[in-house]
């Protein structure tokens, strides 16, 4: 079983939040520390928090995950940031990726992509690895 690795759910649909965090309870090793619902909150949160990965929403109001990206990554010992979003293009990814995002995960396959990467940055901490 990985090490246990702490994330920070950030979306401003509740649905969506609600429907991964019952996902997630299935596995014991995914720690969900605290959500957010736009980039504000997030920012906030990731530096109250200081998860290891932060799901971020890209589209959201007052601040969109973009935005909150390249703040947070701005933070001592930023978190692994991974956009999600169902803009799946390359244009959202180049957006995501200058923005300083560490993966791009599709709304369209969440689970399938989100838990074999939480499952490999959990593995890489055993070894004091932050980052996969």
């Amino acid at each position: 079983m990985p090490n246990t690795i702490r994330v920070l759910l950030v979306d401003d649909h509740e649905g969506f939040i609600n429907a991964v965090l019952r996902h997630m309870r299935k596995h014991p090793w995914v720690e969900i520390v605290g959500t957010a619902a736009n980039g504000i909150e997030a920012v906030a949160r990731s530096e109250a928090l200081r998860p290891d990965v932060v799901l971020m929403d890209l589209a959201m109001p007052e601040m969109g995950g973009l935005q909150a990206t390249r703040l947070i990554k701005a933070q001592d010992a930023p978190p692994f940031v991974a956009i999600v979003s169902h803009f799946d293009d390359n244009e959202h990814r180049e957006h995501a990726q200058r923005a300083g995002c560490d993966a791009f995960v599709s709304k369209l396959n969440y689970m399938q992509e989100v838990l074999p990467l939480l499952e490999r940055l959990a593995g890489g901490r055993a070894a004091g690895e932050g980052r996969a």
